[in-house]
């Protein structure tokens, strides 16, 4: 079998590129809007090969429908010789030799398979687009080249992309630059709104077919959508175009020669050509992967599009004809964006990520070669995470951490089921329901009125309740109607949980019971132990890793005000006070025994001390903390602690009762040296165990506080050290210094490195520099000027005054002309102050 000659522009360039794999093993294709490069190229090299093409791509749609026009090519259904993997669908037979999949679903694939053995090649389609699972795929296919696989061919393509970069990367590939089937595009900017914006070119003659307006997402699309039933031709179609969607939903984009506005976010950008579009609508904006810095709570950020882009977009209406775009924002606001959009492995969370990199064998990211190195903050974020859910410990995979990989969801959630998967069929039934709820997004819609005598329910155990009430159309067991129900939701946590029931070889139907939140939770703080938040005033919560927030009317809780509760899902502003500046969405109630229950790192026990000077009493109260928040206090009656128990209250709050420790430093310092310089002694450093047993030593069974502290720190130092040591002490590490110009300074020990202050007239016929430890350790001399400020730092006071001197001098005889700043001062007096 053939392709049919001669139908797309890259057509002409197959068998070179053919012929070109045969001499590299990666080739970058920039193929421009219409070249066919999707739909021609990967059926060209699955006739050519006799292994299987697998192809990457970014999104769902464009994974189904790419493979259904390739098939098509075949005249065959997809699942035969072309086949399609992506979340819930999976069409393909022992016969498919082209596959296209979802990029997230690559590592599956490299797990099962180490070396990919059954594929020829891998061809990452969209490449620009720079998905974190794209980067991901690129360097292990590297990997796999330079190592068991260099047969496997790559093949990246991009409509735009700056390919010297990528060049550089993949050092021995061959580019082919193939140009699009395209028309004339007049570009024109303006401030309309996209209702008037669509309004207006409907009467634009230049647009005579279809118009595909672009938006952030699924809450704009509605919106227009019910816009433009009132005020457009009946007779024209307004077609909504998301990931979201059914499938029926999703072709009528791509069916019917009826008039149509096609509704669409940045799915419509690359990959997908929908046919008959003379027209775009642009309003410049997407929905870009996040997350909060602090939380690692996911977002989606609403940002302008990079300038890649728009071009794509605006490519769309020269498909058929001349097109017209609509850029409704400014050529100014235009020419300032980036050429491109950010890489998402810069900017997502990775717990996920590297979770599935330890899975097969790479616990540091140093390990690989990436085109584009992963956020350094974000993966130290996430590996924070992976030990808080105990997924990882010391940088290998615990049992949840193989668990959580091989489940492929979130490691949040995988450990909710992970510790779960023991429990009773029903209750594994209802932890799962409750996960896939998580998962999908949260199943009521926005016009729900909570009660807020419903002290009994939470955000969870009201949508496990409603879902079931709706599987088993049953209204009794749920408290709200069904009405409540976003049914595409509704729909993607079914697929999820039948998935998920199948995996554990349960039956696939949801329990008949109503939900017994308390039960629930538990589990729930296995997934999200660092999301509990007490109340504060008011409606404000307080998050236990810090921050604050409050319920917005999507969740219950901002009726019913419990005391504790589990953030689930939330928005931050980080623009906004700290103490407010996160919206939560969804939440549910958590008890206070439920907290003290938590095998966490983030809860602890603190000790606060308060000594009565007058009473001799000191008052210890111990505060149970979970991370920032107080969860009780308790208080103990004042004491007046002597002897044993003195010396272990001081052991738990030291440097209590002690306001002034630096002499305990200076000490330590001064033994550090004797150390390092490698003197014989026997002084203890007063740290850790020794500083205990320092402790121990000065008190005794009638020691009090006031009598402690009737004596000098350093007196009840020097009692402790023999008279050897406190005579080599005092004279290898002392206190003052004479210098040969018979001024005696104070040496201080508070830095790093001893130094002495002196003012620069003082050191006047100074010819030799001062030492401690046997004139083994010169001191740094800080020189004073009149102002007494530091005016130079000295090691070497000889060799300052023959070599910088005359240049210092200048600049302080500038400065105080009144004072005596001889040429020689080595050979000069020093010069005595009078002070009034």
């Amino acid at each position: 079998m053939q392709l049919n000659p001669s139908v797309y522009p890259i057509d002409a360039k197959l068998e070179d590129i053919a012929k070109a794999l045969e001499k590299s093993n990666c080739l970058i294709i920039k193929a421009q809007t219409g070249a066919g490069k999707t739909t021609r190229l990967p059926p060209y090299l699955c006739l050519e090969s006799k292994a299987k093409v697998l192809v990457l791509e970014p999104r769902r749609l464009a994974a189904k429908l790419s493979a259904q026009r390739c098939a098509e090519i075949f005249e065959e259904q997809v699942g035969q010789t072309v086949g399609h993997h992506i979340r819930f669908d999976k069409k393909l037979n022992s016969c498919t030799k082209l596959l296209f999949i979802t990029e997230g679903l690559f590592l599956s694939y490299l797990k099962s398979d180490e070396t990919l053995s059954e594929y020829s090649t891998i061809i990452l389609d969209e490449f620009h687009e720079r998905n974190i699972h794209t980067d991901l795929a690129l360097t292990l296919i590297r990997r796999l080249q330079q190592t068991t696989r260099p047969d496997l061919k790559l093949v990246i393509m991009s409509a735009t992309l700056d390919t010297h970069e990528l060049e550089n990367f993949l050092d021995d590939s061959i580019v082919f630059d193939v140009p699009g089937r395209t028309f004339p595009i007049d570009i024109e900017y303006h401030t309309a709104d996209p209702l008037m914006a669509i309004e207006n070119m409907l009467k634009d003659k230049r647009c005579s077919h279809n118009i595909l307006v672009f938006l952030p997402g699924m809450t704009q699309i509605r919106k227009l959508e019910r816009e433009l039933k009132d005020v457009i031709d009946p007779n024209i179609n307004i077609v909504p175009l998301h990931s979201s969607l059914s499938k029926k939903e999703q072709d009528l984009a791509f069916n019917g020669d009826d008039k149509k506005i096609i509704l669409a976010t940045n799915i419509a950008e690359t990959s997908l050509t929908i046919p008959n579009i003379t027209g775009v609508i642009d309003i410049g904006l997407e929905r870009r992967a996040s997350f909060a810095p602090w939380s690692g709570m996911p977002l989606l950020l609403l940002e302008k599009i990079s300038k890649a882009s728009a071009t794509q977009r605006a490519g769309r209406a020269g498909r058929i004809q001349k097109g017209i775009v609509y850029r409704l924002y400014s050529e100014t606001d235009f020419n300032l964006r980036p050429a491109f959009t950010p890489a998402e492995i810069k900017r997502v969370e990775l717990s996920h990520f590297i979770l599935d990199l330890f899975k097969i064998g790479i616990s540091s990211l140093e390990e690989l070669s990436w085109f584009e190195f992963p956020d350094e903050n974000n993966v130290n974020k996430a590996i924070q995470t992976l030990e808080l859910l105990n997924a990882i410990k010391k940088y290998r995979l615990t049992d949840l951490g193989h668990f959580s990989s091989d489940l492929s969801l979130h490691p949040r959630l995988s450990a909710i089921v992970y510790h779960a998967r023991n429990e009773t069929e029903e209750q594994l039934k209802n932890i799962i329901l409750t996960v896939c709820i998580i998962s999908e997004g949260m199943l009521l819609k926005n016009n729900v009125e909570f009660n807020e005598n419903d002290d009994d329910v939470c955000d969870l155990s009201i949508q496990l309740d409603l879902i079931k009430a709706s599987f088993w159309k049953d209204q009794k067991l749920a408290d709200y109607p069904f009405h409540y129900i976003d049914r595409k939701k509704e729909q993607r946590i079914i697929e999820l949980y039948t998935s998920l029931c199948s995996r554990f070889k349960m039956s696939t139907s949801l329990p008949k019971n109503k939900t017994d939140y308390l039960t629930i939770i538990p589990y729930i703080l296995k997934g999200f132990p660092d999301r509990i938040a007490k109340k504060g005033k008011g409606n404000q919560y307080n998050f236990c890793q810090g921050r604050g927030g409050r319920p917005t009317r999507q969740s219950c809780t901002s009726v019913t005000l419990p005391e504790y509760i589990i953030v689930l899902d939330a928005l931050e502003d980080p623009k906004a006070n700290a103490a407010i500046g996160t919206r939560i969405l969804y939440a549910s109630k958590v008890l206070e025994t439920h907290i003290k229950e938590l095998d966490s790192s983030l809860l602890t026990n603190e000790k606060e001390t308060v000594f009565n000077e007058k009473k001799g009493t000191l008052t210890i109260t111990s505060h149970l903390k979970y991370g920032k928040i107080n969860i009780s206090s308790t208080t103990m009656p004042p004491l007046i602690p002597i002897g044993e128990e003195l010396a272990q209250i001081i052991k738990e709050n030291w440097p209590w009762p002690f306001k002034d420790i630096s002499e305990l430093e200076i000490y330590n310092r001064k033994v550090s040296l004797l150390n390092n310089a490698n003197i014989e002694h026997n002084c203890p450093l007063l740290a850790d165990d020794m500083l205990e047993l320092f402790i121990d030593s000065i008190i005794d069974e009638k020691s009090s506080y006031k009598i402690l502290l009737e004596n000098d720190l350093r007196i009840l130092i020097e009692e402790q050290l023999s008279a050897t040591d406190l005579y080599t002490l005092e004279n290898l590490t002392p206190d003052k210094i004479t210098l040969n110009n018979q001024k005696t300074f104070n040496v201080k020990y508070d830095e790093d490195t001893p130094y002495i202050e002196a003012r620069i007239q003082d050191l006047y016929s100074v010819t030799k520099h001062p030492h401690i430890l046997n004139d083994t350790l010169p001191l740094t001399i800080k020189l004073l000027s009149p102002a007494e400020r530091v005016a130079q730092i000295v090691r070497d006071l000889p060799r300052f005054w023959s070599s910088s001197w005359e240049q210092v001098r200048k600049e302080l005889k500038s400065r105080y002309p009144k004072h005596y700043w001889p040429q020689e001062p080595e050979k000069s007096d020093p010069i005595r102050i009078l002070r009034k």
